[in-house]
Parts: C-alpha cells; structure tokens; sequence
C-alpha cells in the first residue's frame, strides 16, 4: 500500500500506532487533496493494527489467567502431596522413636541390616498447644503466657542524612505461651492449661551398614 509517509506500520508497537495515528490527524489539513487520500488510507491502516493489537492483548490476558488458574490447581495437589510425605516421613521417625522410648534400642542406635538409625533426643522438649490463649483460665494465662510486644521505629531524614526531621513508632503487642515456664512446670509434675503438652522429641539419622554384604 502506498503511504504519505514511509513508516512501517506492522513495525510499530501499540503506542507508536497511537503516536502515529495522532500525528497523522493532526496533519491531515496541511495536506494536499491527493496526499490526504494518502494519509486517510494510511490512518485506516493504522487504526486497523491498532485495533487488532488491541484485541491481542485480551487473547493474551486469557491465556495467562488461564495459566494461571491451572498453576493454582497443580500447586494445591503439589501441596497436598508434599504434606502426604511429610506426614508419612513424620510417621516413619515416630515408629523409630517408639522403639528408642521403650528401650530396644542399643543407647542411641537402632540396627538394621543395611542401615544404622541414631536418634537422639533433642536438647530440650517441645511445647505442642492445641488450644487457643483465649480459652485459658486468666490464673494458667498468668502462669504460662507472656506479652510479646514490638516496637518499630521509622525515622525520617534529610537528605544528606545529617538531620532527623521525625521519628514515628508503632507498637504492637500480643499474648504468646510462655514455653519455658510450660516446660519448667511440666517437669514439677504440675498441671498444665487444656490442650498444651510437652513432648520429647529425637533427631533421627541414618548411616548405611558399610560392612553390609548384599
């Protein structure tokens, strides 16, 4: 198609054909009758890409939602197989474990044929809360709950950095279990609030037999 200007339009991105569709309007009363046919030509041309660089943008917005709705689907079933495993692995440790607290056990060690299990108690017990806080007596809240309380301080600057214009500060606090007093009363023998335990719990790690024969 023969153009008043020597632009390549299939070139020229969505906002080049929007600049270049403007600029051609703009001119179109300094033209001549048979350079304006031109131009109006070259404007429709221009329009048209424009449009239909348009509508490829709502293809390509679909294409991607779609992805990613299916990657949303593939990362849930990939979730829900990572926590199969880690539940299978927590399975497989717990039977290791049991073996340790019952005694048979030779001290630390556990005996396969091919492979050595150590499991070894961890420095100190884990505190597990099933229960919420806000469901414990105020006396247990006030045995076994402490404030955690964070301040964060903004300060603002002048540009060289030699003068503090204004310091802000936000505090946030919230109860949380107090696990040393937990475990501290645990070992007392004394009663502790609803839904909170204190547990041993083992490393477990595995040494290949290297005198094993097949």
């Amino acid at each position: 198609m023969t153009q008043v200007t020597p632009t390549k339009l299939d070139k020229l991105n969505t906002f080049e054909l929007y600049k270049h569709h403007a600029a051609l309007t703009s001119s179109l009363s300094l033209l001549t009758p048979e350079s304006k046919e031109l131009a109006l030509a070259e404007l429709e041309s221009c329009a048209r890409l424009r449009s239909s660089k348009l509508d490829g943008i709502h293809y390509h917005l679909t294409q991607h939602q779609k992805m990613v709705e299916v990657g949303k689907e593939e990362k849930k079933l990939l979730d829900a197989a990572i926590k199969h495993h880690e539940a299978e692995i927590a399975a497989l440790k717990s039977i290791l474990m049991e073996v340790r607290r019952r005694g048979y056990a030779d001290g630390n060690k556990i005996m396969g044929s091919k492979y050595t299990y150590s499991v070894i108690p961890n420095p100190k017990p884990t505190v597990e809360i099933s229960s919420d806080l806000s469901e414990w007596c105020p006396e247990d809240l006030s045995k076994y709950a402490m404030v955690e309380e964070v301040i964060k301080t903004t300060i603002y600057k002048s540009t060289d950095g030699n003068n503090i214009i204004r310091t802000d500060e936000k505090v946030t606090a919230r109860q949380i279990p107090n696990t040393e007093a937990i475990i501290d009363s645990h070992e007392k023998g004394h009663q502790l609030p609803t839904g909170v335990r204190v547990i041993q719990n083992y490393q477990v790690r595995t040494k290949r037999n290297i005198n094993h024969e097949e």
